[in-house]
């Protein structure tokens, strides 16, 4: 896809996505049970953040999941501090024990309803030059909960399936980028990457 990573860190993504599988066995965090096609769908879509080309210092993964991509953008850029939010306390505590499995650092964890975030955690507020979310919901109901976390002109970055609706504005926000890229077999697919920008 043209997106560089370095090999330990691509090593302990692969460590992240093993153990990830492994609690999914008891904790449903993705449908994908393969683990060829988790690797295409989970990893490497994730790491298409890397197609952006955006440094971000303090990112905020909405609505996570199963920790990707938020895993994969700490992966690309190590020195970024990232947090994965969450509002079932089950799926962070299960990402919890997948960081500890894959000896993976610096990334935090946060079990709250993104909506009701910067109400009741005040330090999240503009506190994001960047916020991702995969899978989570339509691009305007994104930028409707992300708008309060991100800081001045910070970034909205939303995954997207190649037919999905990406209005060039959404509340308060300014469509800057929309980057195609095509995932392998054994789960080929074209995916967009969609950049907001806080105006």
């Amino acid at each position: 896809m043209g997106v560089a990573i370095d090999e330990s860190a691509a090593a302990l993504l692969l460590a992240y996505l093993d153990a990830m599988l492994t609690v999914n066995e008891h904790i449903n965090l993705t449908g994908v049970r393969d683990r060829e096609q988790a690797v295409v769908l989970h990893a490497l879509d994730s790491l298409a953040f890397g197609l952006t080309e955006s440094r971000p210092s303090h990112a905020l993964d909405l609505g996570t999941g199963n920790g990707f991509p938020g895993v994969a953008v700490a992966m690309l850029h190590p020195r970024t501090s990232v947090v994965l939010l969450d509002r079932t306390a089950k799926k962070i505590r299960a990402i919890g024990a997948c960081l500890l499995t894959a000896r993976i650092q610096g990334v935090e964890t946060a079990t709250v309803d993104a909506a009701q975030a910067p109400g009741l955690h005040k330090e999240m507020r503009g506190a994001f030059d960047l916020v991702v979310a995969r899978a989570v919901g339509a691009p305007a109901e994104m930028a409707q909960m992300a708008k309060p976390l991100l800081s001045q002109k910070g970034q909205l970055v939303l995954w997207l399936d190649a037919a999905a609706e990406a209005p060039a504005q959404l509340d308060g926000m300014k469509r800057e980028r929309d980057i195609g890229y095509d995932l392998p077999e054994p789960a080929a697919r074209h995916r967009r990457l969609v950049i907001y920008r806080r105006a």
